[in-house]
């Protein structure tokens, strides 16, 4: 047989009269070591073996950051999708992401809508335009919907939902509100832009020559509180159409596109924050929801222009395949779409200011839309596309969703009510209470005062019949009826 091989025998060591026993190491045998180099040889084959058919190993690499990643929604009120017929009828309310579970429906029909002019959370009112250029204000409370046809208008604006402001055919300007329209101004020169303000105030630009007016007004009142006159060059008629097509509002500045160049006004003082002249006709303007950065397209340039609020001027510039025709923010500032040719849409992310990439759809006053959890919905003929907002591939298809116009919001007005809060509003009785409650009733003090009555203490509660000091007001005979002044509960036995 083979060599054998000698162990040291277990020893017998004691400390403190306490007996251990101590067996020597047993070494390992060749076969534990046989084993395990089969046993991960074998675990390295499969895993190859998987890599190599699945492909797995290979793809983690070249796939994009986050891709695998669950879509979440940002915290907040809560995401609502509001949809209605493209060629008008009854607007119905989604809990994003259940599409397919109508939250809310309206009690009147709604137009043919083109855009939306602004939403207010305080009071739910949405305010839009129709495609024949009414503004209209559905109630997302009561489910209303109020369409104003009085006037043929150019130009509408709204900050919360409720005033509308409306440039008419004529020149004039007025107000819409939920109680009619109650204010009417003649403007000085033409207006070419309304910028409403949260304060119930109207900045107004219009174009004089070759310089931009800026004015303000505050209805009901019809003088001008402001004004703001700055030279831009241009022609007058293009300097007034670039300033329609390009005028915003962001927090406390209101902004516009004039011939070659961006001017930035401020909404509390309408003084001139920042112009910067960029050398080619703006096109398109798109602001961040802070406002602290401004993408621009320019006629026939493939890059968009980023002016910064902070360093006052040009911070650098995204390059696209194509020219932009429009642009479109996403509300919570994390994806910009600019339209391409056709229906080519771009998708660029502003966490890295790069092209993320091409999708396809339809371009329309509500679609494509950025959703709360980062998707993207596309107009793919009579079907609405969620496309990833990483990978952007083609996810959720929602049949016949392109017939409907789409619009996104954030707001808890859909969450169901407190029963109590229905319940209307009770107060104390003034009936006499019944003799049992009543103690010593047919006492009267020497005053001929009737005392106060009492109602019966609680079970296990008894009064203390020592007396304290009297309230200095009151008459001896009263005093002797305040025998109940304290209590003292019994412990069951």
């Amino acid at each position: 047989m083979g060599r054998s091989t000698r162990y040291p025998s277990p020893t017998l060591t004691t400390r403190n009269s306490v007996v251990q026993f101590c067996p020597a190491p047993v070494p390992r045998t060749v076969s534990v070591w046989y084993l395990s180099a089969v046993r991960t040889l074998f675990v390295s084959a499969l895993v190859l073996l998987a890599c190599g058919f699945a492909g797995g190993c290979a793809d983690s690499s070249s796939r994009p950051s986050g891709a695998g990643a669950l879509l979440v929604i940002p915290g907040g009120p809560d995401p609502v999708v509001l949809r209605v017929s493209r060629s008008g009828g009854l607007v119905s309310a989604y809990a994003y992401p259940a599409l397919d579970s109508v939250l809310w429906r309206s009690s009147f029909r709604a137009p043919a809508l083109d855009h939306v002019l602004g939403f207010g959370a305080e009071d739910g009112y949405l305010a839009a335009m129709d495609t024949a250029g009414s503004p209209v204000r559905v109630d997302l409370r009561v489910g209303t919907i109020t369409v104003e046809r009085k006037d043929t208008v150019s130009a509408l604006s709204s900050a919360d939902g409720s005033a509308v402001y409306a440039l008419t055919n004529r020149g004039d300007l007025t107000r819409f509100t939920p109680s009619g329209g109650d204010w009417r101004f003649s403007p000085p020169l033409p207006a070419s832009a309304l910028f409403a303000q949260l304060d119930g105030s109207l900045i107004v630009a219009g174009v004089l020559g070759k310089r931009v007016v800026v004015w303000r007004v505050r209805p009901p009142g019809q003088a001008v509180s402001d004004s703001l006159s700055t030279d831009v060059g241009g022609e007058p008629q293009a300097l007034a159409q670039t300033i329609a097509q390009t005028a915003g509002t962001v927090g406390d500045r209101i902004f516009f596109g004039a011939n070659e160049s961006v001017v930035v006004v401020s909404a509390r003082d309408l003084t001139k924050v920042l112009e910067v002249d960029l050398g080619d006709p703006v096109r398109a303007i798109a602001n961040t929801p802070s406002g602290d950065r401004l993408f621009i397209a320019l006629d026939g340039d493939l890059s968009l222009v980023v002016v910064d609020r902070f360093e006052e001027g040009v911070s650098g510039k995204i390059k696209l395949p194509s020219p932009a025709l429009d642009l479109r923010m996403d509300p919570l500032g994390r994806t910009l779409l600019a339209r391409g040719a056709g229906d080519t849409v771009f998708v660029v992310s502003l966490g890295g200011d790069d092209v993320q990439g091409v999708v396809r759809s339809a371009w329309r006053g509500d679609l494509p839309l950025v959703l709360p959890d980062g998707s993207i919905a596309l107009a793919q003929g009579e079907n609405v596309v969620l496309a990833h907002p990483v990978t952007l591939a083609d996810g959720r298809a929602i049949p016949g969703g392109a017939k409907d116009f789409w619009h996104a919001l954030r707001w808890n007005g859909f969450r169901p009510r407190s029963a109590g809060l229905d319940q209307p509003v009770r107060f104390r009785t003034s009936a006499p209470r019944a003799p049992s409650d009543v103690d010593d009733s047919a006492a009267v003090s020497d005053s001929g005062v009737v005392p106060p009555t009492r109602s019966a203490p609680p079970p296990g509660v008894v009064g203390v019949g020592q007396r304290h000091g009297a309230h200095p007001c009151t008459t001896r005979g009263q005093r002797a009826q305040y025998r109940f002044h304290g209590v003292v509960r019994h412990r069951a036995r």
